[in-house]
């Protein structure tokens, strides 16, 4: 079947071929900062799709009476997961008696317009980790659950970095999310202690995030008690991608933690006409993933 090919003409756009308009409002806005970068690990991949396994280390070493043999103990292979790049693409068509007849210069900010739309594309894909990280819905980690979920060991057990029921972000709310920092365990159950370095909410959560961070005291407690959450060196985050207004999470430092942005093919941007039509096109193509195999360095918590 035949793709429906929507294209700019000067009847669909009056506006844009008459002198008597003296402005035309555009959705236009200065280039916005790549908030993703601040927390992705940007990587590549070189293929249809990329393997990712894992092994689990030793345990401390055991007690042993004099003369006795040394105890053996080994590697543990645990789960594996493959992670594929997704496509993505957009494109427009405009006449040439548009591109001719365009009063605003509108029309030929085609490309601009494109770049704008793959960023937006690169920013909602990578918030969907934390969007979705409650669920297996979209993606899940090496462990087969969500980013945010109750994970199963390699080596037996389980720990949870996420709040089973979700709380408002405050001063004591967040303190038990440093202590989930605080007591992370490796895959055999052992301590392996993460720094949480960035707490990152939405918009609406801002000044409460800014006054538990930056207040020299405990903002829940009326006797000038000291500030001890503010105090850790923990940042805050704001970025406008989230799609709760009252979930929150906590980060460890980039390399740290494994949230990825991973690029297969970098934008490519491309114009031709069409033979005989005299319609010009413009078209952007991408290939790149959002994903993630461990949880560790992460918490969230859904908020109330």
């Amino acid at each position: 079947m035949a793709q429906s090919v929507s294209v700019a003409n000067t009847g669909a756009f009056s506006q844009l071929i008459s002198r008597d308009y003296k402005k035309i409002f555009f959705d236009e806005y200065s280039k916005q900062p790549e908030e993703y970068k601040v927390i992705a690990n940007i990587t590549t991949m070189d293929g249809a799709y990329q393997k990712e396994g894992q092994i689990v280390g030793l345990g401390p070493m055991q007690s042993i009476g004099e003369g006795q043999p040394i105890p053996f103990d080994n590697f543990v292979q645990g789960n594996d997961k493959t992670i594929y790049p997704e496509d993505f693409g957009l494109a427009f068509a405009v006449t040439e008696n548009m591109w001719d007849d365009d009063q605003t210069g509108l029309i030929k900010r085609g490309f601009s317009e494109l770049g704008k739309s793959a960023g937006l594309t690169r920013e909602l894909r990578f918030w969907d980790l934390l969007n979705s990280g409650f669920v297996t819905t979209n993606r899940v980690g090496i462990d087969g659950g969500a980013l945010f979920s109750s994970h199963n060991l390699v080596g037996g057990g389980t720990y949870s970095n996420y709040a089973s029921s979700g709380t408002a972000l405050s001063y004591t709310t967040l303190q038990n999310a440093l202590n989930v920092f605080e007591n992370m365990v490796n895959e055999k159950g052992y301590p392996r202690p993460s720094k949480a370095a960035l707490l990152v909410c939405g918009p609406s959560l801002r000044f409460e995030a800014e006054n538990i961070l930056k207040s020299e005291y405990n903002p829940d407690n009326a006797n000038s008690q000291v500030n001890t959450v503010g105090n850790k060196g923990l940042q805050f985050f704001i970025p406008h991608f989230l799609t709760s207004s009252t979930a929150w999470f906590l980060l460890a430092p980039k390399g740290d933690h494994d949230l990825r942005f991973i690029n297969r093919k970098q934008l490519q941007l491309k114009q031709w006409d069409e033979p005989g039509k005299r319609i010009a096109v413009f078209q952007a193509a991408m290939r790149f993933t959002c994903d993630f195999s461990n949880w560790y360095g992460t918490y969230g918590n859904a908020g109330a």
